[in-house]
């Protein structure tokens, strides 16, 4: 029997160098997820609901803007939202 040698990987969260960077980062992760919602059948109606904090103001929340279908969402179509809406 012949072993095989497997690379030990460890997986590291991505760090940033600012705010702004760490946001671009999270909104970028969201809208790809809507898409990935969008994909696997979860774009009718009210079908799934996804949101990021803000990572400077962290009482809001990055979210899709409603009627847009999931599959079409982009970075510059999400909205920052608060508890008052």
């Amino acid at each position: 029997m012949v072993a095989l040698k497997i690379p030990k990987v460890t997986f590291q969260p991505p760090t940033f160098n600012s705010l702004e960077e760490e946001r671009r980062h999270r909104k970028q992760r969201l809208a790809a997820a809507f898409r990935l919602f969008a994909r696997f059948g979860f774009s009718e109606g009210v079908a799934g609901h996804i949101t990021v904090r803000d990572p400077e103001h962290l009482d809001h929340f990055w979210v899709n803007s409603f009627g847009m279908h999931f599959g079409l969402i982009r970075v510059s179509d999400l909205i920052l939202v608060n508890h008052k809406g």
